[in-house]
C-alpha cells in the first residue's frame, strides 16, 4: 500500500510539473534583425515611424523604446532623431527602437498640440502592440524624447498613460511646467500657450499652461525619470529642472538630473553618447 500511494503521489507531482510547463507562453526567438521604415500607425501623412528590431528579441523580454522629436510641438521630425536612434539600437541591445513622427500644431486651420500628440503617442504604442508577436517584442515602453518630445514624453507618462504601459520616461532638455514665469512672462511663449488645448477641454479653473504641464500630473507611481539639462539653456531655465526634481521627489518617484555646460544644443545633440550611456544604466537599474 505505501508503495502504491507514493508511486500515486510521484505521478501525480510530475503530471503537475508536466502540466505547468505546458501551460507556458513559448515565444518564437528572432535571431536576425529588422528594420521598417515609415511604418505607417494611422492615416495621417505625419503618422509615420520606423522601427528597428535587434537580433535575438523574444516577445518575453524584447521591451520597446519609443523616441519622440523636438520643434516646439509644431516642426520638427523623425529623422532629427536618427542620431539617438543608431546609437541606442546599439547600446540598449535589449530593446527595439521606435522613432516617431506625429502630427503637428497648426495655426490656420487651427490644430491643438493635445489631445493630438499624446494620441498619437498612443496610436504608435498600440500600432506596436498589435503586432507585438510579429515584431517579436513586448509591448512594455521607455518613452524619450528631446525638447518638446521630452515634455510630450514625460505628460503622456504622468497622465496619459491610463493602461500603465509605459515602464520609464526619459527627458531631455524638455520643459516640465509651461506655468513657469520664464514663459508666462514671455509673448511669444504666453501666445503659444493657447494653442495646447481646445478651451473646452480643461477642467474649471484650469489654464492651458497648468494642464499642459507634467508637473502637474505628478503622483506616487508615476514611471521612473530620468533627465539632462543644460547649463546655460535659455529655453529650459534652471527653474525647469528644479521643479521637475522636486515633483519627482515628493512622490517619491525615483528619478536622476544630469546637467551639461551649455545651452540646449550642447546639452542635447553633442552630449548623445553619454546622454545614452547613463540612460542604459538607469534603465538596467529601474526596469525589470
Amino acid at each position: 500500500m505505501k508503495h502504491t500511494l507514493k508511486f500515486f503521489l510521484g505521478f501525480l507531482l510530475f503530471a503537475v510539473v508536466i502540466t505547468s510547463c505546458s501551460n507556458d507562453p513559448v515565444y518564437e526567438v528572432f535571431e536576425e534583425p529588422k528594420t521598417i521604415i515609415d511604418a505607417a500607425y494611422g492615416n495621417d501623412i505625419r503618422q509615420k515611424a520606423d522601427i528597428y528590431l535587434p537580433a535575438g528579441r523574444n516577445q518575453a523580454a524584447t521591451r520597446v523604446l519609443l523616441i519622440i522629436h523636438g520643434g516646439g510641438w509644431y516642426e520638427g521630425k523623425k529623422e532629427d532623431m536618427a542620431d539617438f536612434a543608431a546609437k541606442f539600437q546599439t547600446q540598449l541591445k535589449n530593446y527595439a527602437v521606435v522613432n516617431m513622427n506625429y502630427r503637428l500644431v497648426t495655426f490656420n486651420p487651427v490644430r491643438y498640440m493635445l489631445p493630438t500628440q499624446t494620441d498619437d503617442i498612443r496610436s504608435a504604442m498600440d500600432y506596436v502592440a498589435k503586432n507585438a508577436s510579429e515584431f517579436g517584442v513586448k509591448p512594455e515602453f521607455v518613452l524619450l524624447g528631446l525638447s518638446a518630445g521630452g515634455h510630450l514624453a514625460m505628460l503622456y507618462s504622468y497622465e496619459y498613460d491610463t493602461d500603465n504601459r509605459v515602464k520609464a520616461a526619459v527627458n531631455i532638455v524638455g520643459p516640465c511646467n509651461l506655468n513657469d514665469s520664464y514663459y508666462t512672462n514671455n509673448i511669444v511663449y504666453s501666445m503659444a500657450m493657447n494653442y495646447i488645448t481646445n478651451p473646452d477641454n480643461l477642467p474649471s479653473d484650469m489654464s492651458q499652461s497648468v494642464f499642459g504641464s507634467p508637473v502637474t500630473w505628478i503622483e506616487n507611481g508615476a514611471p521612473p525619470t530620468i533627465s539632462f539639462y543644460g547649463e546655460a539653456d535659455d529655453l529650459i531655465p534652471h527653474s525647469q529642472h528644479t521643479t521637475l526634481e522636486q515633483a519627482l521627489n515628493d512622490s517619491n518617484v525615483p528619478n536622476e538630473k544630469h546637467v551639461y555646460p551649455g545651452g540646449h544644443i550642447e546639452a542635447s545633440y553633442n552630449q548623445s553618447n553619454d546622454i545614452v550611456a547613463k540612460t542604459v544604466k538607469f534603465l538596467a537599474t529601474h526596469v525589470r
